[in-house]
């Protein structure tokens, strides 16, 4: 069929625009924007995928996985996190209010272990299992500093080739025990339960918190720095074998916030930790916000998150490259629909119109992130449903529904955070781009902060909402404009408004440039631009052509 024979029939998309759907066309147009190598490089800290929702960081994690000989996927979702959450004994320490990073932290020692030595030595039976303890015991039992570790291979020898979710149960039985034994005769009639802790006594809850915080500190995690080094020594001595253990999909709901919080700072660290294994990578990948939300909750007396920035590859995008992604799935997706001829860009789309290309409009209304791309395009395709190509009209039509599901996609995005965005982005709504602060109507201002406070639940965390219902009460000496850059700064973050703090600037954007803005900063801004990705359904106008975010140095 040739090019001129062709019309876009239905089904015919740019890709999905989740990785997990998208692993066909993934496995041929993967586009590497220059950040893949050092995630390969086992001799490098960086292993920590960060990223906003959409920015690739799934398809990094299954290109890998396809990519690499040695490599297995751990999805939080089937290691039965929750049965640790909500056992007894787990729910019994929450209550009294013991720190349980340590145990969270052995927990994902053990099970970074197992899953290690299951790739490493194809443990997937108990008689594999003993074969390998048994040559681990003939070649390392003479070395008298490798006695603590064969201890532990010892009391776990048997159990390695077992799922995940049963070492994690038995990881928390044997804690149960430890915590009963630990509380003496005196207290074993005691109910180690949710129950049980809100029915002590101020007396008696502050003696078994006593004794159960000794407990929790006696948790040997150090000893397990020498199974490091036997692991080092003995299974991964390979020069030429690297191991990759990639953990996905930490931002869903495998677990409450304040334990999922808990048990990814625990991740993080023992991330670093396994550093002692020169032949083993632990890939994560984290949404952005989430590890902001990870740090806040976590934060403890010493805490410098600089120490963290080194195993950190934030997830970035150069207009080339998403030119790159376009073009390439373009061509295979035509190929595999129409013809083996080789499609371009300029094929399928209209020439340039008032000084404007339509590759450089499609980018432009973007957050610079490959799923904004693919669904812009995939709904140029739906318009342009029986046509030969995709005209300027079908752009347009295009944007007002694109305009419209990135908004949804926004709210989603920040609903932990932000849970009132989608009331306070009504003060933008109609006004013309770009903007100062006097432009904003004191009116709408107020009428959405009186909303907020008289609406919203009472747990409702959003910051804007809190300044809200704290502007209604009695001796608070808080203005409309004290709502106002609360809002600001709200929508500056999540990418629905850039901001010219200077004269002398170019507008900054939160996920090109500066992630947050301080309130000093949004007091002093010059001008305010909306984005045009979410201009079409806020009804925004725009009075000039903005200058586009600034391009990635």
């Amino acid at each position: 069929m040739t090019l001129e024979q062709i019309v876009i029939k239905k089904g015919v998309k740019l890709g999905q625009l989740d990785a997990e759907s998208d692993s066909s066309l993934l496995d041929n147009c993967f586009i590497d924007n220059g950040q893949l190598e050092d995630l390969l490089d086992v001799s490098k800290t960086e292993s920590i995928i960060v990223g906003r929702t959409g920015a690739g960081k799934s398809a990094f994690v299954y290109h890998i996985s396809k990519s690499v000989e040695h490599s297995v996927i751990l999805d939080p979702h089937s290691i039965s996190v929750q049965f640790v959450e909500h056992s007894n004994i787990i729910q019994f320490l929450n209550k009294l209010g013991i720190k349980l990073d340590l145990f969270y932290r052995m927990l994902w020692r053990h099970i970074l272990i197992v899953e290690l030595l299951k790739l490493r030595y194809e443990l997937r039976s108990e008689d594999a299992s003993a074969n390998f303890i048994r040559r681990l015991y003939e070649s390392v039992s003479r070395d008298q500093t490798k006695q603590r570790a064969l201890n532990y291979f010892r009391d776990w020898g048997d159990k390695f080739w077992l799922e995940t979710s049963e070492h994690l149960k038995e990881i928390t039985n044997k804690l149960s025990q430890d915590l009963k034994s630990g509380l003496g005769s005196k207290f074993s009639s005691l109910d180690i339960s949710l129950e049980g802790a809100k029915h002590l006594s101020d007396s008696v809850r502050t003696e078994v918190k006593s004794l159960a915080t000794q407990v929790i500190s006696q948790i040997q995690i150090q000893k397990l720095n020498e199974v490091f080094d036997l692991l080092s020594d003995y299974a991964f001595n390979d020069k030429q074998k690297k191991f990759y253990i990639l953990i996905d999909k930490l931002d869903e709901d495998w677990a409450g916030t304040e334990t999922r919080c808990r048990l990814i700072r625990a991740l993080i660290e023992e991330t670093k930790s396994f550093r002692n294994i020169p032949q083993v990578k632990i890939i994560t990948a984290l949404r952005v916000d989430l590890l902001d939300i990870v740090f806040d909750k976590t934060r403890d007396s010493g805490f410098q998150q600089d120490k963290y920035e080194s195993y950190l590859v934030k997830i970035s995008w150069s207009e080339q490259d998403l030119k790159n992604l376009i073009e390439s799935r373009l061509r295979e997706v035509y190929k595999r629909q129409y013809t083996s001829v080789d499609v371009g860009f300029s094929d399928v789309f209209p020439s340039p119109k008032h000084g404007q290309d339509a590759l450089s409009y499609i980018i432009q209304r973007t957050l610079m992130r490959p799923r904004d791309v693919i669904q812009f395009v995939n709904e140029c395709f739906f318009a342009a449903l029986n046509t030969p190509r995709i005209s300027w009209r079908s752009i347009h039509v295009a944007e007002s529904t694109y305009s419209a599901k990135r908004l949804d996609s926004l709210k989603e995005e920040w609903h932990e955070i932000f849970p009132s965005l989608e009331t306070t982005v009504e003060m933008l709504r109609g006004i013309v781009s770009p903007f100062t602060r006097t432009t904003l109507s004191n009116d709408k201002i107020e009428a959405i902060a009186s909303d907020l406070a008289i609406n919203s639940d009472d747990g409702n965390c959003d910051p804007c909402t809190v300044l809200a219902k704290r502007m209604y009460e009695a001796g608070q000496n808080l203005e409309v404009s004290d709502f106002m850059y609360e809002s600001l700064l709200c929508l500056y973050q999540v990418g629905v408004i850039g901001a010219k703090i200077s004269t002398l600037d170019s507008f900054s954007w939160s996920y090109k440039d500066q992630p947050k803005l301080k309130k000093s900063e949004i007091k002093r801004t010059n001008q305010m631009a909306v984005h045009r990705m979410v201009c079409h359904v806020l009804e925004i106008s725009e009075k000039e052509i903005l200058s586009l975010p600034r391009k990635q140095k």
